[in-house]
């Protein structure tokens, strides 16, 4: 149950916001859409591995600890890609 919270939402969140600004920035003449595939082919799965190994960790982190840091990794990439965004339009 935790891999799920910990490591598979995080991942689709990722996955579908990625999916969200390839599509929304198709055909509009900006590169951001191409970026956010890019980067996140390296990020994505580098946030699932980070999270896999930070809930196998021994001593294992209190619930909330986890959580909050699972959530931080996970909001780094989309945050850049919204930079990149409000940067390009």
């Amino acid at each position: 149950m935790l891999f799920a919270f910990a490591v598979a939402v995080p991942l689709l969140v990722q996955l579908l916001f990625t999916l969200m600004v390839v599509f929304a920035t198709n055909g509009t003449g900006s590169f951001v859409g191409l970026a956010a595939m890019l980067v996140g082919l390296l990020a994505i799965p580098l946030t699932a591995l980070a999270n896999w190994v930070r809930t196998r960790r021994k001593p294992p982190l209190p619930p909330l600890q986890l959580i909050n840091r699972t959530l931080l990794t996970t909001l780094v990439f989309p945050a850049l890609v919204l930079v990149l965004l409000a940067v390009a339009s």
